[in-house]
């Protein structure tokens, strides 16, 4: 005779809306408890198995090419290779160009030039010489006394750190550029043929401590896009299971200040060119499963006491809260069946999962497939942390199953003050966009703060007649921005405009900290959806970081905020003044 196993599972309907007297299980007899224990079924055994072993197998592979900036999608190119562990995912992405300049021309990097010209003096002082070499040096590439038109334009704690040290001070930047072009200095003395190879190995060692000050990018290779205020990077890798194709993965609008795998897209428009001998490796893991637990969560026992940190009693859902509903149903009634797998992966590769076999109590094996895999009936019904593939046309595109990138990130960097500021709103009165400078890197590699404040008009003759305005100029370090259309597209950027002077001429208004571009150039196209309504403040701030294997780093990165808004410009057109 033909047997039919059927499973039912008892769950009551309240009939009142509140779940006080299910949650809390009031009983009046104690002695009924054993007659209610008997009843479900507690005092007869069942053969349902629990996992006692997982075995979970995968692949992981290391990204090895990486390119800085967007990259136009069709593109095929030869990446340049790099190591995924050297350094923090955010110093790779986030570094922008050299603090310290290769040149003298101006006084940009002063405080740094001191610096690394003592450093070398003292790398020199180490060296086994016939005689100190030191006073030579610092004749040979001293800091040159500042022009009299330059120091007008410095700020006056950079102005005395200039003429403290000129003439007294070995300038790094001259250094570093002698020395690249050549591996012996030219003192202007005679050097004898002994000390020759003691002050090669002097400036190379010292060009290798300067390397390792600063996390540089190469100012043509940046990540960070000035007309977006954002970064944009690209990396891939191969995986064993497609060894002819390579995944790239792209970060294309990260602007805050914890990266990790939620701001990498799937970008299968690109190709990095790398080769079948960066295929990446499998992974295989024996773990032991255990049974979720946390606050709330059912016991074991219907009738053990529970964990009264949390009360579900006391939360009472609208009919239309959903979210609610469907957390205290997880937790009453399902919050017991879930077990947890723990599986050490390699930190800053590309994980894949192949399968999963569970052996339970009784030595039966389940296996498990995951998520998106081909012989599963419905692949894509359900998903949770997962990377995505953007479409073409701008929408969030397609979630991209079964990929995990574990990115070598920082838990918390050392932040510096902040030494670059500017804040862009709009202007409803005066019908125009605003970059305001508030603060600039001085040479001294600190924050100067910029007047932003309008002088007061001052006080009006009654005796004189009015006096007629067709405009009035901003404020000092308010650039306007000005709508104009992109030729042969129908995008609006928002340009730097101009204010018309005394004579009626137009005048460009320049700007002076880097995150604008510096000077009246013209290049500034900001699309003018960049500038919410609220208005955005972008910031440059020097990082440090010690990385896991105890190398420190340093860079310079930039952040992109909410503002809290600016106060009216004052800008007017056509009127009098009394």
């Amino acid at each position: 005779m033909a047997s039919i196993t059927t499973f039912s599972r008892l769950e009551p309907e309240p009939l009142r809306p509140d779940v006080i007297d299910g949650a809390t299980a009031p009983v009046q007899d104690p002695l009924w408890l054993l007659a209610r224990q008997w009843q479900v079924g507690e005092f007869a055994g069942h053969d349902g198995g629990t996992p006692v072993v997982a075995r979970w197998r995968g692949e992981a592979a290391r990204p090895t090419r990486f390119v800085a900036g967007p990259v136009p999608a069709e593109t095929t190119l030869q990446a340049p290779r790099f190591d995924a562990m050297a350094a923090p995912l955010e110093t790779l992405l986030e570094r922008a160009g050299a603090p310290l300049p290769t040149t003298a021309e101006s006084a940009d990097g002063l405080r740094l030039a001191v610096d690394t010209g003592r450093l070398f003096l003292r790398v020199l002082a180490q060296q086994t010489t016939s005689r100190d070499y030191g006073p030579d040096v610092v004749r040979a590439f001293a800091v040159a006394e500042p022009a009299p038109e330059v120091l007008a334009t410095l700020d006056p704690a950079t102005a005395g750190y200039a003429r403290l040290h000129a003439g007294r001070s070995v300038d790094g930047r001259r250094l570093r550029g002698e020395l690249q072009g050549r591996d012996l200095l030219r003192l202007g003395v005679e050097i004898a043929q002994a000390d020759r190879a003691e002050l090669r190995a002097a400036g190379a060692d010292w060009l290798r401590l300067v390397a390792e000050l600063f996390a540089d990018a190469d100012p043509d290779a940046t990540s960070w896009q000035p007309t977006r205020f954002e970064h944009t990077a690209s990396f891939a890798t191969r995986t064993p299971a497609e060894p002819t194709s390579e995944t790239t993965l792209t970060a294309h609008r990260y602007d805050s200040d914890t990266l990790d795998w939620y701001e990498l897209d799937v970008n299968g428009d690109v190709n990095l060119g790398t080769t079948s001998a960066e295929v990446g490796r499998a992974v295989t893991r024996t773990v032991m499963p255990a049974p979720v637990t946390a606050p709330g969560l059912p016991a074991r026992r219907f009738w053990e006491l529970e964990d009264g940190r949390l009360n579900l009693a006391a939360l009472q859902p609208a009919e239309t809260d959903l979210g609610q509903v469907l957390l205290i149903e997880t937790l009453s009634g399902y919050g017991n069946d879930w077990f947890v797998i723990g599986v050490e992966l390699p930190v800053g590769h590309l994980v894949s999962s192949t399968s999963l076999v569970v052996t339970d109590t009784f030595g039966a094996r389940t296996l498990l497939l995951p998520h998106g895999h081909r012989r599963l009936v419905s692949p894509r019904q359900w998903g949770l942390f997962q990377h995505s593939s953007p479409s073409s046309d701008g929408s969030e595109g397609v979630p991209v199953t079964n990929l995990l990138y574990l990115a070598p990130r920082l838990a918390q960097p050392l932040v510096g003050p902040v030494v670059e500021q500017v804040v862009l709103a709009r202007d409803e009165q005066a019908n125009l966009g605003w970059a305001v400078e508030q603060l600039q890197e001085s040479p001294l590699q600190v924050g100067v703060e910029l007047s932003a404040a309008r002088p007061p008009d001052p006080p009006g003759d009654p005796d004189v007649a009015p006096d007629y305005h067709l405009a009035q100029a901003p404020p000092p370090h308010w650039v306007p921005l000005l709508p104009v259309r992109v030729d042969g597209t129908e995008q609006v950027v928002l340009a730097r405009g101009s204010v018309l002077d005394l004579t009626g001429e137009r005048r460009v208004v320049s700007s002076v900290t880097r995150l604008l571009g510096g000077g009246p150039d013209g290049s500034l196209l900001i699309p003018e959806e960049e500038v919410p309504s609220g208005g955005i403040v972008v910031q440059r701030t020097y990082q440090s970081a010690r990385w896991v294997d105890g190398s420190l780093h340093v860079w310079a990165a930039h952040r992109t905020k909410v503002s809290t808004g600016l106060p009216p410009s004052g800008v007017r057109y056509d009127f009098l003044v009394e």
